[in-house]
């Protein structure tokens, strides 16, 4: 699908290449509203065989900054842009009861009940987008969105049976939308969308061998305002 995307994208570019009349700059700030799924896995001896699922959804709203360059000819144009949330996103921290027999791991002292939680942190998420399009009237354009997503995932775990989890791994995924831009005449720029990113899936692995896997998806409406230069 990803090959097949950016070669639209390519052709669309081209196509429209000479006769490019407006090739502008726009910055601004973006506000989504985000409703995150988490499908976790715990393979308690890393046997490749799953011991508990957990899904999970977290809804928040997030800020965003971005910076892009639109290029649009008499009916079609393209945007590539970047954006990135200078914010952290929380996974809320989910709790289990565990009876456990014999001693903890990692020199943890034996305990025969207590509380399993695990929580995560989404840091330094940033998109690099390109957005093909197609002009409706003089000054707005319906577009769909494809773009590569990379961030840091912070996960953090307690675990009766297995050794506590601090640790970061990268998270990337693909992001696909379709919205609508509108353009005033003193360059005021607004966006309204709606988009899909699929991350692809993060496994942490304790001392002791248990591996537990995060698998995120997130849908996202979006209402962003700039300036075009």
């Amino acid at each position: 699908m990803k090959k097949y995307l950016l070669l639209l994208s390519t052709t669309l570019a081209l196509f429209i290449a000479p006769v490019i009349s407006i090739a502008d700059v726009t910055v601004g700030v973006t506000i989504s509203s985000n409703s995150l799924d988490t499908a976790g896995k715990e393979d308690i001896d890393s046997n490749n065989t799953i011991d508990a699922t957990k899904n999970v959804t977290d809804d928040f709203m997030v800020g965003s900054i971005f910076l892009e360059k639109t290029a649009m000819g008499d009916r079609f144009g393209i945007t590539v842009g970047i954006d990135y949330i200078p914010f952290d996103a929380d996974i809320d921290k989910r709790s289990v009861s565990q009876d456990a027999s014999g001693a903890a791991a990692g020199g943890k002292s034996p305990q025969s009940t207590g509380t399993n939680s695990v929580e995560g942190t989404v840091e330094k998420h940033r998109t690099i987008y390109l957005q093909p399009g197609m002009r409706i009237g003089d000054s707005s354009m319906v577009y769909v969105t494809y773009g590569f997503v990379s961030a840091d995932l912070n996960g953090r775990s307690t675990n009766l049976s297995s050794t506590d989890i601090n640790e970061t791994k990268s998270l990337d995924g693909e992001k696909m939308g379709i919205g609508i831009k509108r353009v005033a005449d003193n360059g005021l720029v607004l966006k309204l969308d709606v988009s899909e990113t699929s991350y692809d899936a993060v496994s942490f692995t304790t001392s002791n061998n248990t591996t537990a896997t995060a698998d995120l998806d997130n849908t996202a409406v979006a209402l962003s305002i700039g300036k075009q230069f």
